[in-house]
């Protein structure tokens, strides 16, 4: 009611506004400023121009009869009267009002196409910005539960209903609204060849990709063109139809990754544990058979089993917490430690196995304490250190640096050793995977590295690797400087 009364305000306003115009025009030419027939024609009709091509039609019809009206009355003889008394001057009333009704009509009807326009950029608008929102989304439940709201949000539906086929389950922008229930969009789904319905101010999109049908969208009529309600639907059975190929080619990859993991954990395990096993074998056979072996030779095949044993345990301790890791089984038990103290017994702790190497470590003075698992931290910079004294000349030194930016704290531990090609670094930190040099110089399974990026991506951290060729390489990690809430 309230629009209503607004509206029959403004366009009472309006026709005032057009009189007082008209009549303003007519003082001026009758007082003011002398003028001829032709001149006060002109005015009125560019007057209605003005007019129409800023307000509706009906505004600009009122003004013509109107402008016709004064021009009689006030311009043409006998001046005073609604009399025509020269047959010339009818011809000239008729030319005007004709005139005045075709550039109503004309400019009317530009206005119209460029309004229309105007309406099809801003629906253009609203469609690309739909499409965005639908990108970000790529499982398909997480597309069906946004979509409603999101097209509701976009286009201003007072309520949007979402039946996606392969969850056989509809969703809604407002529970409380629901447009029409699960079974109605579900029959909907079946009828493609229905296209666009509109029932009791509720219009039906079948969702459909070719020959295949992926569910049925319902959404409250806001006075859009068919063909904006035709391409909603098209975007919506696109992203509903990627998403799904997505979760498709995920299953698939991942099914594959297995495979290359069973695989790759099959062969760490007939060689890299059959080896300690081998010789742990063939010491102990040597040791049963002759009793009466030398001392020395005892002892040596004492050493063997005892080394492989340690070797064993340690590659089944790595498949175990790797196995853990993966599972997230592990907790994280944060507390403020102190880094230089953490470096330094960690160092000290292999020296046996650095043995000859200089290390040198640089640790920024201002460094602050930093919220961590001390002792998975520790097994970080261990297997690190390890990698590095495994694959670097004996001798050469290694350099350990700790400093920290505005939000992290970054370790890196650098080597001189042949560093590691650049087509194997984006997967060194992959289970199982040892690059070209690695297996050539040393045995293991390559779990280490990803071992440390499991610890690193739990506490928030994370790791990477700098390498040239012949030149060493480089293990930066770093940890949040304030734990994650």
């Amino acid at each position: 009611m309230e629009k209503h009364t607004a509206r029959a305000g403004r366009a009472v306003l309006r026709y005032a506004v057009l009189t007082g115009a008209a009549s303003l025009l007519v003082v001026l030419f009758r007082t003011v400023v002398p003028a001829n027939q032709t001149t006060v024609a002109l005015s009125f009709l560019m007057l209605v121009l003005l007019t129409a091509s800023r307000w509706r039609l009906a505004y600009s019809v009122y003004l013509s009869i109107l402008c016709t009206l004064l021009y009689n009355f006030f311009f043409l003889p006998p001046v005073g009267r609604l009399t025509i008394a020269d047959p010339r001057n009818a011809v000239a009333l008729v030319a005007f009002l004709a005139s005045s009704f075709l550039v109503s009509h004309l400019s009317d009807k530009e206005r119209r196409h460029a309004e229309s326009s105007e309406a099809r950029r801003h629906e253009v608008e609203r469609l690309y910005e739909f499409s965005q929102q639908l990108l970000l989304q790529e499982d398909l439940r997480g597309l069906a539960r946004a979509t409603p709201s999101v097209a509701a949000a976009v286009f201003g539906f007072r309520g949007v209903a979402l039946y996606v086929r392969d969850e056989d389950a509809a969703y809604y922008s407002d529970p409380a609204n629901e447009l029409l229930p699960a079974v109605d969009l579900k029959l909907a789904a079946s009828q493609t060849e229905a296209g666009v319905t509109l029932r009791n101010g509720v219009h039906i999109i079948p969702l459909s990709l070719g020959m295949r049908s992926a569910g049925a969208l319902a959404v409250t009529d806001v006075g859009f063109s068919p063909q904006i309600y035709e391409a909603i639907g098209g975007l919506v059975a696109i992203a509903l139809e990627r998403a799904a190929a997505v979760e498709r080619s995920s299953r698939l990859e991942a099914w594959r990754e297995g495979e290359r993991l069973r695989s790759a954990l099959l062969d760490s395990v007939t060689h890299d544990l059959r080896t300690p096993l081998t010789a742990i074998r063939a010491a102990a056979t040597m040791l049963a058979s002759q009793p009466d072996l030398a001392e020395p030779e005892r002892t040596e095949f004492i050493a063997v089993v005892d080394e492989e044993s340690a070797r064993l345990d340690r590659l089944i301790g790595q498949a175990v917490e790797m196995a853990q890791l993966d599972a997230e089984a592990v907790q994280i038990n944060l507390q403020l430690q102190d880094v230089r103290d953490l470096v330094e017994t960690t160092v000290e702790e292999m020296r046996p196995l650095l043995r000859d190497r200089p290390v040198d470590i640089q640790i920024a003075a201002d460094l602050p304490r930093v919220p961590m698992d001390r002792g998975l931290v520790h097994r970080v910079l261990r297997h690190i250190l390890e990698n590095a004294a495994k694959y670097s000349p004996s001798g050469s030194p290694i350099s350990i640096r700790a400093a920290h930016d505005d939000y992290r704290l970054l370790i890196s531990v650098g080597d001189r050793g042949p560093g590691i090609e650049f087509s194997d670094q984006p997967f060194v930190f992959d289970k199982f995977f040892r690059g070209r040099n690695q297996q050539k110089q040393s045995a293991g399974t390559g779990m280490g590295l990803a071992i440390v990026k499991a610890i690193l991506e739990a506490h928030g951290g994370g790791i990477e690797v700098a390498s040239r060729a012949g030149e060493g390489a480089r293990f930066t990690f770093w940890l949040p400087l304030v734990a994650a809430s």
